[in-house]
């Protein structure tokens, strides 16, 4: 997760917050990235972007969706969890952008 949140942090469109619980990452004012536990991230995608994806997420083992129905929690394991979560950071972005 060290990994992921290094890379994260030179991302120039996310701004980041230290709090207690971790690192939060936030795209105008809008948090996007949060890390609930050592393996563990929320992805808020938004509810468009998650229909457009959830075939393929609803595949993956590695993704899970929320109550909130605008999130997602990935688990990341391992090297191609990594790039799956920085493909969906950028899928946020995107949708929290005009």
């Amino acid at each position: 997760m060290a990994r992921a949140v290094a890379e994260l942090r030179s991302w120039p469109a996310l701004a980041v917050s230290d709090t207690r619980r971790g690192p939060v990452f936030a795209v105008r004012g809008t948090e996007i990235l949060r890390l609930t536990g050592a393996d563990k991230v929320q992805v808020r995608l938004t509810v468009p972007a998650i229909d457009r994806l959830g075939p393929y997420l609803r595949d993956c083992d590695q993704v899970r969706t929320l109550p909130d129905k605008a999130w997602v929690a990935v688990r990341v394991d391992a090297e191609p969890d990594l790039e799956l979560l920085l493909a969906l950071t950028s899928v946020a972005i995107k949708a929290h952008v005009p």
